[in-house]
Parts: C-alpha cells; structure tokens; sequence
C-alpha cells in the first residue's frame, strides 16, 4: 500500500486526516499570528505548509506500516487490509490524533 493508497483508505474508514490537517491548520495560523505583520504568510502559502506536514504524517504511518508487515505477500493490498484491521490500527490512530497537540 503505497501512501496515496493508505490515505484514501483512512479517508474512507475515519475522520484521522480530518482531524490531523484541523490540528495542524490551527497550529499553523496561531504561528502565522505571531509573525510580524509584513512576514506573515498568505493562506496559500499556510495551506501547503499544512498539506506537507499531512504528507509527512501519512508517510511516517506508512513507514511504520511497512515494517510490521513483512513477508511473501507484503506488498499486496489486501494483505495491509486485514493488518490494519486485525490490528485496530485505525482505532488507535484515531485516539492518537485526537490527544494530539503540535508545538
């Protein structure tokens, strides 16, 4: 499951990119604030910086993903579904995201 793949697959079954990238949205206007007025970024510019860090969340959980699943059928879809599912993967991502904080 390549990262595209595992980000539609959290988008369909949780609300774990949602929450992320409101998170990450919040954190990244509060630091925007508190720039001086004529180096604060526009909120294109905010977006981005909050799509990147979405990029490298998902990117991290596939990496992490990954090296739990090993074997002959390691890169097969389905073989990441039932891990993610036997593994509550889902569920526990969702808790992390909601107790997280960025600083």
């Amino acid at each position: 499951m390549n990262n595209a793949e595992l980000q539609a697959y959290l988008e369909e079954h949780s609300h774990i990119i949602d929450t992320f990238r409101d998170k990450g949205l919040a954190y990244q206007n509060e630091k925007n604030q508190k720039r001086q007025p004529a180096k604060r970024w526009n909120e294109n510019k905010v977006d981005r910086a909050v799509d990147k860090t979405v990029a490298e969340f998902i990117a991290n959980i596939q990496v992490k993903l990954a090296f739990n699943i090993r074997g002959e059928h390691a890169n097969a879809y389905q073989t990441w579904l039932t891990f993610i599912e036997q593994n509550e993967v889902v569920e526990a991502l969702a808790a992390s995201v909601n107790e997280m904080t960025f600083e």
